[in-house]
C-alpha cells in the first residue's frame, strides 16, 4: 500500500515539474522549439555561444551575450510586419505598463522576407522575463505569441528538482527499509 501511494506521488510531482516548465508560447516538439503566433507558428533557437554549445526553448540557462533566432514556418508571416520585444517581468497587471521602462530589447515592425530573423542581446542580470513577438499584416489583422521565461535560474530550479527527488527516494527507501526489515521483525518477535 505505501508503494503505491509513493509511485503515485512520484507520478503526480513529475506532472507538476513538467507543467513548472512549460513556457507561454514556446514548447519543445520533436526536438524543435516551436512558438505558436496566431494561428501560425515560428520555429524558436536561442544559443549562448560563449558558455555551451547548447540550444534552449524557453529559460536562458545564463547571463551574457545571447543569440535568439526566430524562423517563420508558414508563409502568412514573411508578409507581415514582425515586432519583437523583451521586458522585464516585474509583476506589472499588463504589458503595456510602464512598456518603456520594462524593455530591455526592442525590434521594431519589419518584414522579413527569407522567414528568419535573429538577435543579440546581453542579459548582464538574472530574472524573469516577458518576449513578445507581434505579427502584423497590411490589411490589419495582428498576431501576437506572450512567453514568459527567466535568465540564469535554470540551476536553481534543477538544484530544486534534483532536492526533490532525492528526499523522495530517500523517504521510499525508508519505507522499503521499514516495511522489509523492521515490520519483519516485530512480526516475527
Amino acid at each position: 500500500m505505501n508503494l503505491r501511494l509513493l509511485v503515485a506521488l512520484a507520478m503526480a510531482t513529475a506532472g507538476l515539474v513538467g507543467e513548472a516548465h512549460a513556457h507561454g508560447g514556446v514548447s519543445s516538439d520533436t526536438g524543435q522549439c516551436i512558438m505558436k503566433i496566431g494561428p501560425d507558428t515560428m520555429n524558436f533557437t536561442g544559443y549562448q555561444p560563449l558558455k555551451s554549445r547548447e540550444i534552449f526553448c524557453d529559460d536562458i540557462p545564463d547571463v551574457g551575450p545571447t543569440i535568439i533566432v526566430l524562423d517563420a514556418v508558414q508563409d502568412e508571416l514573411r508578409d507581415m510586419a514582425l515586432e519583437i520585444r523583451i521586458l522585464r517581468n516585474v509583476g506589472q497587471s499588463d504589458d503595456n505598463e510602464n512598456l518603456e521602462q520594462n524593455t530591455e530589447v526592442y525590434l521594431p515592425p519589419k518584414k522579413y522576407r527569407t522567414g528568419t530573423l535573429n538577435f543579440e542581446y546581453n542579459f548582464t542580470k538574472k530574472g524573469n522575463f516577458i518576449g513578445l513577438v507581434k505579427a502584423k499584416a497590411d490589411d490589419g489583422r495582428e498576431y501576437v505569441s506572450r512567453f514568459p521565461f527567466a535568465v540564469g535560474t535554470t540551476e536553481d530550479k534543477n538544484t530544486i528538482i534534483a532536492v526533490f527527488f532525492a528526499a523522495l527516494g530517500l523517504v521510499g527507501f525508508g519505507l522499503w527499509y521499514k516495511n522489509s526489515f523492521i515490520d519483519k521483525k516485530k512480526k516475527s518477535a
